[in-house]
Order: structure tokens, then C-alpha cells, then sequence
């Protein structure tokens, strides 16, 4: 059962892997394109992208609700068993159910909205690299808020992962890439978004254990409540004068009228649009699967991956030149992530003990969820089916 899990674990990181390296390079390569005279330079409009991207997932599990529901009546309304969901918890989580993670949401909301502007203004794997300070944040608001313990190994790998990030920034401070257009002013701006998004992985994490959900569903609320807000916060930025070149475009803080219209006179924006949506949907979806099978700490060290496709793409396509302190601090991100994940063990100083004592805490975890108790059968022996 412990094997199992794991691959299930590594499937999800693959995907989120995969899917969040093509929602980076996706938004990237909007801000770079030109159409109807100018750069598709809207970061609050790409916010409300990815919220509309969310939505489809709760398109999607309502879908796959209706087909269960159609699986279940054909075969004679069989229940299902057993589930490795977490019991439901009485006070606020009863009371709100699936719909507490519009917390989350609204955290994602905050950071989302940091981090796009902060894509505007530095280089995609400067940006990816940056975001890797996720990892940090996650970790400390773990400890403090999860009160969860980490071992040798993990905290040495967060170290590691705190100095290529350094070593990142600094480089893109020192050597400007061409398709940055304030490094400094991006890289702060990322890592306030960073502390922001910290709240959502942390928070997400606490409620899978305490509310029975499918992470369709969770995503897909996240999704309705962001682009809900953001249908609001559009028309205002609208109307908000602004006269800063770096931060806003032809006069306003946001001019989603003229994304509108340089998607639709650009086959290139209209392709770009869709792989956005399209790739955000599965990011956050293995993503959140990926909290609720490990942790959030787990799934932000596999964010922080996508450094390396990100970055050898940005060199292939020349949108920045290849630099030797970036491949160093690339390298301590990368190891460190390797490390924290256990992909990397080492034997000595006591990191192979570290790494035992962690799978021996997962494997008691793992089968405290996988016990069935008196009052889950009890509870299954109430429940009332309808014949046919």
C-alpha cells in the first residue's frame, strides 16, 4: 500500500512538473509578443486567466460526478467502501465544507496577482528560480503553523535551495537579461507574492485533513471565487489613471479591453491564452493532489524544479544568455530539491537515518488513514440507497 502511494505521489509531481514549466514559458511568451502595436503586457488580466483556467477543473468534476452517478445506478447502486479522505471535522469545516477553500483562494488571489507583475518585470527563469523561495516560506509557515518537524535531510535541502535562489537573484541583478525590464523592482515584488502564495499551500494542506473533497472540486472553487472577484477588480483598474510605464499600460493600472483586442488580432496571443488556462488547470490540479497525498512543503520543492526546463528553454529561444553564476545557483536548487525529496540520500552525517526515520513517520501516518473505525462502519450501515 506504502509502494503504491508513493507512485502515485511521483505521478502527480511529474504532471505538476510538466504542466507548471508550460504555464511559466505560456505566460512569458504572452508578455513578449506584440499585437496591435504594443506588448501583451496585462499581469492582472494573466491573474484572471489562471482563475478562469481553475474554473474548468469544477466544469470537469461535475462532469465526472454525473458520470459516477450514471456508473453507479447501472450496477445496482454499489457504495464505495473504503476512501482514504480524512473524517469530517465538526465546527467551521462542517459548517463550510468545500467551500473553505475560498481562503486559500483568496491567498492565491493576493500572490497571484504580485507574481504576474513580477513576471513582467524580470526574465522567465529568473522568475522561476525566485518563486523557488516558495519552498522557504512553506517551510517556515509549516513549523508553525502545521507544527510539522523537519528532518535533517529536508532542512538541508531548504538551506540549499535558500542559497541558489540568492546566488540567482544576484545574477540577475549583476547581468540585466534582455527580456527583464526592472530586475530589482521584480524580484521584490516576487517575493511578496511568494509570502502571499506560502498562505494558500499552508492552508490548502491544513483543510484536505480535515475536509472531505476531491481536489477538482477544491481547485474549481479556488477557480469561481478568484475570477468572481477579478470580474469586479477588472472594470476598476480600468478606470484607474496611471502614468508609470513599468507598472501600467496606455494610461491605466490595466487595460483588459486592449487584451480582449490583441488576442483576438493574434493567432499567437489566442494559442498562448489557451495553453495558459489549459496548463494552470492541471498545475493546480496535480498540485493540490500532491498536498493531499505528501504535503505542501513536498509539493513546493517540485515547483521549484521547474527551474531547470525553464531555464534551457530561455537560453534555446535566446531570451536571455546563458550566465555561470545562474548555473551555480541553479545547481544548489536543483540538488536541494533532489535532497529534500530523498531522490538524493546521502550516507553520511547521519542523512540516511534522517531519511529512514522520515518513511518510518509516513508508513505510521499512511496506516492510520488506511484503518477503516467502528464508527466509519456504523456510519456506512445508516446510509439508506434507493431502489430502482
Amino acid at each position: 500500500m506504502v509502494q503504491s502511494h508513493k507512485i502515485l505521489v511521483y505521478i502527480f509531481m511529474i504532471l505538476m512538473l510538466i504542466s507548471g514549466t508550460a504555464n511559466t514559458l505560456t505566460a512569458k511568451a504572452m508578455d513578449i509578443v506584440h499585437s496591435e502595436g504594443s506588448k501583451f503586457e496585462h499581469p492582472y488580466f494573466q491573474t484572471a486567466t489562471m482563475f478562469m483556467g481553475e474554473v474548468w477543473c469544477l466544469v470537469i468534476y461535475y462532469i465526472m460526478q454525473w458520470i459516477n452517478r450514471k456508473k453507479t445506478k447501472e450496477s445496482e447502486n454499489i457504495p464505495i467502501l473504503w476512501t482514504k479522505d480524512p473524517p469530517q471535522k465538526a465546527g467551521l469545516y462542517k459548517k463550510m465544507g468545500p467551500f473553505i477553500f475560498i481562503i486559500p483562494a483568496f491567498f492565491d488571489l493576493l500572490g497571484s496577482t504580485f507574481i504576474f507583475i513580477g513576471l513582467v518585470l524580470s526574465a522567465a527563469s529568473v522568475y522561476q528560480m525566485i518563486r523557488g523561495f516558495i519552498i522557504v516560506i512553506v517551510a517556515i509557515y509549516s513549523m508553525i503553523f502545521l507544527k510539522r518537524r523537519l528532518f535533517r535531510h529536508e532542512t538541508t535541502g531548504v538551506i540549499m535551495i535558500t542559497l541558489g535562489i540568492a546566488i540567482t537573484g544576484l545574477a540577475s541583478v549583476l547581468y540585466k537579461a534582455s527580456t527583464a525590464q526592472d530586475p530589482v523592482l521584480g524580484i521584490i515584488i516576487l517575493i511578496v507574492g511568494e509570502a502571499l502564495s506560502g498562505g494558500m499551500y499552508v492552508s490548502e494542506e491544513l483543510f484536505l485533513k480535515n475536509v472531505k473533497v476531491d481536489p477538482l472540486h477544491a481547485v474549481g472553487i479556488e477557480g469561481l471565487f478568484g475570477f468572481s472577484l477579478y470580474l469586479i477588480i477588472l472594470p476598476i483598474l480600468y478606470a484607474i489613471p496611471c502614468d508609470d510605464s513599468k507598472m501600467c499600460h496606455d494610461g491605466k493600472v490595466e487595460d483588459f479591453v486592449k487584451a480582449f483586442e490583441q488576442i483576438g488580432a493574434s493567432w499567437e496571443l489566442m494559442l498562448l491564452w489557451w495553453g495558459t488556462m489549459i496548463s494552470i488547470a492541471s498545475f493546480n490540479f496535480t498540485g493540490i493532489s500532491t498536498t493531499k497525498h505528501a504535503s505542501s512543503l513536498a509539493r513546493s520543492t517540485i515547483s521549484a524544479a521547474r527551474t531547470f526546463l525553464v531555464w534551457i528553454f530561455s537560453i534555446i529561444v535566446e531570451w536571455e544568455e546563458f550566465l555561470w553564476l545562474q548555473l551555480i545557483g541553479f545547481i544548489l536548487l536543483v540538488f536541494g530539491t533532489l535532497l529534500y525529496n530523498e531522490v538524493i540520500i546521502f550516507p553520511w552525517f547521519g542523512f540516511k537515518e534522517s531519511v529512514q526515520k522520515h518513511k518510518l513517520q509516513l508508513e505510521e501516518s499512511n496506516n492510520k488513514v488506511d484503518t477503516i473505525t467502528t464508527e466509519d462502519i456504523e456510519n456506512f450501515r445508516d446510509i439508506k440507497y434507493d431502489s430502482d
